[in-house]
């Protein structure tokens, strides 16, 4: 059974990309823009920092600024969970902190990465950056970026945590998926599906919402697949999301945020490229993305 406090994360979110300039700078007028879009399209959960953000990419002082500017410009219209994980604890912990001195709602956290952690200290690492903040902590699992995997039972461990509020769940494993849901059915705890590509399946096996990449070229879309879905309408959700299936696809053309960054700027307006050691979108793969997203209404 879901808390009150709880429940308030349940739904459609979006894992902002990060606009840079020509110069490859910040682009602190398109993340406001950006932020704005969203919210006036109805996603009003919104997660800076990502992977789609290019967290690899971004100093510590970037990420701030980039959370200072989210919490900004969505000024209580929406609530904002940037993601602050690093590889090393103590780095982990200054820039969660700083994301709740800045006013952010949550704070999420992708599992440390380079020296995998034994399962006792991915464990230990969880609980202590939940025990250091008052904001809810949502884990982050990302195996295919980490190469670190927190497993079901370790999740329904922390589900017991009084400040652990939820996972976003990147790993692609619906089976697995399902197992997770069934260890932490009757926990204060919100699973969310953090890849477009097991969205659906996730939600009508009882998952609480989507994070979703795709959501920022179709936030409006987005929100009503999830909406729906969570409201037992599945056959609505089922449509739409098949309308857009082709779409979630071509954002993979390319490391992720590569081809998004483009359908964006193709849609919407312009975000710029992404930083190296990523490269714009190959030449030759633009005319698909194009046509994929003209076939999808998108344009």
């Amino acid at each position: 059974m879901l808390s009150t406090d709880t429940l308030r994360f349940t739904g459609a979110y979006t894992t902002l990309l990060t606009p840079f300039g020509p110069s490859g700078e910040l682009d602190e007028a398109a993340l406001r823009r950006l932020v704005d879009f969203q919210i006036e399209n109805g996603v009003t959960r919104l997660c800076p920092n990502g992977v789609t953000g290019e967290a690899a990419a971004l100093t510590d002082r970037e990420k701030v600024r980039i959370t200072e500017i989210v919490v900004e410009q969505a000024a209580g219209r929406a609530l904002v969970l940037p993601d602050m994980g690093t590889e090393n604890l103590t780095r982990t912990l200054e820039l969660a902190k700083e994301a709740e001195r800045l006013g952010a709602d949550a704070v999420l956290a992708f599992t440390p990465y380079l020296d995998p952690p034994t399962e006792r200290g991915l464990v230990a690492y969880y609980r202590t950056l939940a025990d250091a903040i008052s904001v809810p902590l949502l884990m982050h699992n990302l195996p295919g970026r980490t190469t670190v995997d927190i497993s079901p039972d370790q999740v329904a461990e922390l589900a017991q945590h009084p400040n652990i509020a939820g996972i976003k769940e990147g790993n692609q494993d619906i089976v697995r998926m399902r197992r997770m849901l069934h260890l932490v059915r009757d926990s204060d705890f919100v699973v969310l599906c953090g890849n477009d590509f097991t969205a659906l399946p996730t939600l009508l096996l009882g998952g609480h919402g989507h994070i979703s990449v795709a959501a920022n070229v179709m936030p409006r879309q987005s929100r009503s697949i999830v909406d729906a879905a969570l409201a037992g309408d599945f056959v609505t959700a089922r449509d739409l999301y098949l309308k857009f299936a082709e779409f979630y696809r071509a954002i993979y053309f390319a490391t992720n945020p590569i081809a998004l960054k483009k359908a964006f700027s193709i849609a919407h307006f312009e975000v710029g490229d992404p930083r190296l050691p990523l490269t714009p979108l190959a030449e030759g793969r633009v005319a698909e993305l194009e046509q994929i997203m003209k076939s999808c209404e998108l344009i």
